[in-house]
C-alpha cells in the first residue's frame, strides 16, 4: 500500500497517478485517431473523425498552426466542424 512521506513533504496518491496516466493516454489516442483519418475531399475541405466517431470538417489543415487542433481547448475539434 502506498502512503504519504511526511519527511520529504510530498504525498503520492495512486488514484491521481492512474487518472494522470489515463488522461495522457486519452490525448495520445485522440490524436492518433484524428491523424489517421485526416484526408482532403475533392472540393478542398479537410475531413477527419474524432475519437467518439463524429466526423469534422475544416477549410484549412487542422494540424497546422491556427488550425482546429491547435490547442483550442474546447475539445470539439474546432468551430468549423460539421456532420
Amino acid at each position: 500500500m502506498l502512503s504519504s512521506n511526511s519527511e520529504n513533504g510530498w504525498q503520492f496518491s495512486l488514484i491521481c497517478a492512474v487518472l494522470a496516466i489515463a488522461a495522457i493516454g486519452f490525448v495520445f489516442y485522440r490524436n492518433r485517431v484524428r491523424r489517421s483519418s485526416l484526408h482532403r475531399r475533392e472540393d478542398g475541405v479537410y475531413v477527419w473523425v474524432e475519437w467518439h466517431g463524429g466526423e469534422r470538417t475544416s477549410l484549412q489543415d487542422p494540424s497546422e498552426t491556427g488550425g482546429a487542433w491547435d490547442s483550442d481547448g474546447d475539445g470539439d475539434g474546432g468551430g468549423d466542424g460539421g456532420d
